[in-house]
């Protein structure tokens, strides 16, 4: 197919507003399908995972295509909920264009700043779709003044609506400068009809105001524009063209994605507006060999190259990578290079995806979004290519986890089998991560929110048959000590039947700056003790480091010197000496002040202005300290501030709630402090209970 007749573009939105039936509407008056189906009653072609049925919403990114006047249109719909902005991430990366739909009563919602920062930092050409032009209290204007206004953005209505709420049926087409009305019958059909006359003056002025956008981006359209001369309607859709191409400024058409009413104009306007790969030209990469930017024409005839940016796994089907082809003429049964890996790839079909169907190609160009099958190293984010005209593409960074919890098993020996599920998953979805802890032992699975890990959980039960139940994490404190104690004495002495048992030792023990670990030193002098019982010492006191005295966790940041002893010429042994260095180290810690430790995390933590205050009186609330803070974006702040880990083990939740969802956050560890004494003894008789 001719790249000129190529579109592609990831469609976006904040959850719930009604992103998903959009695209079923287009698909439907496109006939790519027979129905048009429904997210609300699981029948939506493209929200088709049982975890996306039960919420009616999107969870991962889906794929469809369609022809509309002569142009194959490939569009990715990502969810719009904040646990899988990573997914929107990657849409955006893969695509040309960006569809970005509000909703006509509530356009700008908490999360929709943080879906059009995405959109931005890509710098993507957007068409906005007001949707939901059919609910009560939908205004077209009241929702391109609030898009203006939270985001200042430059924006150019294309169409007004006809009627409003329940009234809503038709629109005016301010390219064509005509009116259609749509039948209620969900068909997509619309019949031309005059422009009422209370709509007359509006449309007018709208219309003029699209003329001048267009002239802007066209020096000589411009001043045509300004000689008062006439902008013929292909100079006005080239200059429209431009200026969206360029970014400076945003189409904005409105539609009732429900209804059906409209979507064949939003399609026309993907067709006219939206570019072609090959009018954005060449795309930009790295030559793995040198290292320097090297580049790629978006021809069918070029090296062949593409990026994968999403992996399906099935238990049954294997692995589908899914790759945007940039360049070249991808084909069935050959090779690939994995530029990121170093190695070549074997593949056979190539497939279109419909929602959850997959249909084989025979071949795919430049801007054309498909899967591939069985890759064996091929992972998201990496660049396939020919091997004799390698090129790297980048990708984007992932947001990190934000909220964690231990798995357990729910049958006996499940614990390899979540292991290995959790692998499968993680080349679906990189976003999750999974790792032992390895004080607490616990396996642990991380997320970007509380329905990213439940959806995660969901689909490993579904896909492997593997059922696990969450808990928070143990927390893991340390133990140490805070004062020094010298002439530590232990005696071991067994002579109860059999070989008996003896050995003495004496040690000095020290406290070391935090985060030193554990030291011994050798210190003998004279024969008492012979040298070849040391490394039983040695072995002893690491293994007693791993279990506390006061409530069983790991001692840290503390020296044993080993200065002296007695030894038995018959009943010593390596043996008898572990126990008795043991004992001694359990006897000297807890002569020299014990005390407990815990992990402090560092937060940084970026809401709008109006919401710093409750932020910081909620830091200090959970015995943290705010460290400072940065101006972030967009009449936002960045507050820096340690606290203890116990006290924001479900932090997002709790941000979510306390910034209606405007608030995100990263979390590493910092350091370990003493636990205050009023918690200390709280802490470890829960201990004790636990081992009880």
């Amino acid at each position: 197919m001719d790249v000129s007749n190529i579109r592609n573009f990831a469609l976006v939105a904040q959850s719930g507003s009604g992103k998903t039936s959009l695209a079923e509407a287009m698909l439907f008056t496109a006939k790519a399908t027979s129905r048009m189906g429904k997210v609300d009653d699981g029948s939506s072609v493209l929200d088709f995972e049982p975890e996306e049925v039960k919420r009616n919403m999107s969870v991962s990114t889906a794929f469809h295509h369609l022809t509309w006047k002569k142009t194959k249109i490939y569009l990715m719909d990502a969810p719009g909920d904040d646990n899988f902005l990573a997914e929107a991430k990657t849409a955006i990366r893969a695509a040309d264009n960006v569809l970005f739909v509000v909703d006509a009563v509530n356009p700008v919602k908490p999360q929709t700043q943080k879906v059009w920062s995405i959109i931005k930092d890509s710098g993507l050409p957007v068409i906005i779709c007001v949707n939901k032009m059919d609910k009560e209290r939908a205004d077209f204007q009241k929702a391109m003044d609030a898009i203006r206004e939270a985001m200042d953005l430059r924006l150019v209505p294309v169409s007004l609506p006809l009627g409003e709420h329940e009234n809503f049926r038709g629109i005016v087409d301010l390219i064509q400068m005509k009116a259609f009305e749509f039948s209620n019958d969900g068909s997509g059909n619309g019949n031309p009809v005059d422009i009422p006359a209370d709509l007359q003056d509006e449309a007018e002025n709208s219309r003029n105001n699209l003329i001048e956008f267009a002239a802007e981006s066209d020096d000589v359209l411009l001043e045509k524009f300004f000689e008062g001369e006439e902008l013929t309607p292909d100079e006005i859709i080239s200059g429209l063209k431009q200026g969206i191409m360029s970014g400076g400024f945003i189409p904005v058409c409105c539609c009732s994605a429900l209804k059906n009413m409209a979507s064949n104009i939003l399609l026309d306007l993907i067709v006219q507006f939206m570019p072609s790969p090959d009018e954005l030209g060449s795309v930009s990469g790295t030559d793995p060999k040198s290292g320097d930017e090297t580049a790629r024409d978006p021809s069918p005839d070029a090296p062949v190259s593409g990026l994968v940016f999403k992996t399906l796994t099935d238990p049954y089907t294997g692995r589908l990578s899914i790759i945007r082809v940039y360049s070249g003429t991808l084909k069935p049964d050959s090779s690939l290079y994995n530029s990121n890996k170093g190695k070549t790839e074997r593949y056979g079909q190539i497939f279109a995806l419909e929602g959850k169907a997959q249909k084989p190609l025979e071949e795919a160009g430049p801007g054309e979004i498909v899967a591939i099958a069985k890759l064996k190293e091929t992972a998201t984010g990496d660049t396939l290519c020919n091997p004799a005209n390698a090129i790297t593409y980048p990708f984007v960074a992932l947001p990190l986890p934000v909220l964690t919890y231990a798995l357990k098993p729910r049958s006996r020996g499940d614990e390899e089998k979540i292991t290995q599920s959790l692998a499968r998953l993680q080349e679906e979805d990189p976003t999750i991560d999974v790792k032992r802890d390895q004080q607490t032992k616990e396996l642990l699975l991380s997320g970007n929110g509380q329905i990213h890990i439940d959806a995660t959980v969901e689909k490993m039960a579904r896909k492997f048959g593997v059922q696990v139940d969450l808990a928070l994490p143990r927390i893991p404190y340390h133990e140490t000590i805070k004062t020094s104690k010298k002439a530590i004495i232990y005696r071991h002495k067994k002579q109860s039947g059999g070989a008996g048992q003896f050995a003495e030792v004496h040690f000095d023990i020290s406290p070391l700056p935090r985060g030193k670990g554990f030291e011994f030193e050798e210190a003998l002098v004279g024969m008492n003790v012979p040298r070849n019982f040391v490394p039983g010492v040695e072995k002893g006191l690491r293994e007693a480091t791993g279990s506390g005295p006061l409530a069983g966790y790991p001692v840290v940041d503390l020296k044993v010197r080993f200065y002296d002893g007695k030894s038995h010429e018959v009943d010593s042994s390596e043996i008898a000496f572990k126990i008795a260095s043991i004992n001694c180290f359990k006897k000297g810690v807890l002569e020299a002040r014990p005390t407990l430790l815990e992990p402090i995390v560092k937060l940084t933590i970026t809401v709008p202005d109006d919401a710093v205050g409750d932020i910081i009186g909620d830091i200090n609330s959970r015995r943290g300290k705010v460290m400072g803070m940065e101006p972030g974006q967009g009449g936002r702040q960045a507050i820096v501030s340690l606290v203890p880990l116990v006290e924001v083990q479900r932090y997002m939740l709790d941000l979510n709630a306390m910034t209606a969802g405007c608030g995100t956050f990263t979390m590493e560890q910092s350091h370990y402090e003493d636990v205050p004494p009023n918690l200390t003894e709280k802490i470890i008789a829960q201990a004790k209970e636990k081992k009880a």
